[in-house]
């Protein structure tokens, strides 16, 4: 079995092409982002008033520091058994190559390292008795994000499942998690921080006419419908070898495939906010990407890669120039 595919090298790579493609977005091209407000209490991220060089030094960073993250989390977990660099260079990469998500601050990221903190702390209790202060904290963090960015409520079902699934969701935990949804704005309202006034009904935009060009939405689309078709294909592809091994590592991929579906579940649903749900979902994608590796002895794996590779270049080279091929 194949163990080294990317390596440090292609780690690298991964790191300097987003730091191009995100720097391409962000002085010649036209950044786009959400309009509207939508938050449930608290102004959302794209009517944050950050300097836009601050904005998109604070994505870009993040990005990286995040697909890092993910190699350092994989090391501590081991759901994916290989000590390749393959999931966070992949996770880099594809956040890199959608001008959506990739030159300002923008709720995908923010949805992204929470997914990541929350992950953190269930992946921690895997069949845990004591599950009542990670899942506590699980639904704080959810609960919190969903004043500035009202997506992350729908997350909050897909973590009680994630829960149920790695085993640690027991009654008491269960309650914890409750309390721990409720409690930032229990604490908010009580100490005065959030008036009772300020909660309102998320504005709602139409990402078909607010969200750039006719061009740029139909390649932006496109580019997420690829992703959720390869998500799923290689997750159903990894799910035989997965199934007949080791039972801790196949549920904690599990609990990762649920993100996807919630997320993909939630893009169908919600049409109009689908950039939020984008880096979750390259997470997903990168995951499967980097099990197919781990778990296959793929005969020519750089052809996939480079496959991969030209596929999100075009779509982000569609999507910047805006080339006109409808009519």
């Amino acid at each position: 079995m194949r163990t080294r595919i990317i390596g440090n090298g292609g780690l690298l790579l991964s790191i300097i092409l987003v730091c191009a493609m995100s720097a391409t977005e962000f002085f010649l091209g036209n950044p786009q982002h959400l309009q509207g407000e939508l938050g449930i209490c608290m102004p959302s991220p794209n009517l944050w008033k950050l300097p836009a060089v601050g904005s998109w030094i604070l994505n870009l960073s993040s990005i990286i520091l995040l697909g890092l993250f993910l190699h350092l989390f994989n090391k501590t977990y081991n759901f994916v058994n290989s000590s390749d660099t393959v999931l966070s260079a992949a996770f880099i990469f594809l956040c890199g190559s959608n001008p959506w998500i990739n030159a300002m601050l923008t709720s995908s990221v923010i949805m992204m390292a929470a997914n990541l903190i929350c992950l953190q702390f269930i992946f921690g209790c895997y069949r845990s008795q004591k599950g009542m202060q990670p899942l506590f904290i699980v639904g704080s963090v959810l609960s919190l994000c969903s004043m500035f960015q009202y997506a992350f409520v729908f997350l909050i079902p897909a973590y009680f499942i994630i829960a149920l699934v790695i085993k640690c969701l027991h009654f008491k935990s269960f309650i914890a998690m409750l309390m721990g949804v409720a409690a930032p704005y229990w604490i908010g309202i009580g100490l005065g921080i959030i008036p009772l006034d300020s909660f309102s009904m998320p504005t709602f935009t139409n990402l078909f006419v607010d969200f750039g060009t006719k061009q740029t939405l139909l390649v932006g689309l496109l580019n997420c419908a690829v992703t959720i078709v390869l998500s799923l294909m290689l997750a159903l592809y990894n799910a035989v070898k997965l199934y007949a091994g080791n039972t801790r590592r196949r549920l904690l991929n599990n609990s990762v495939i649920i993100l996807g579906v919630a997320a993909t579940i939630c893009i169908i649903c919600d049409v109009d906010n689908i950039p939020v749900y984008m880096a979750t979902l390259y997470m997903v994608l990168a995951a499967q990407l980097a099990n197919l590796f781990a778990l296959h002895n793929i005969r020519r794996p750089n052809t996939i890669v480079f496959i991969l590779t030209f596929l999100y270049l075009a779509s982000f080279v569609l999507m910047e120039t805006g080339l006109n091929f409808i009519h």
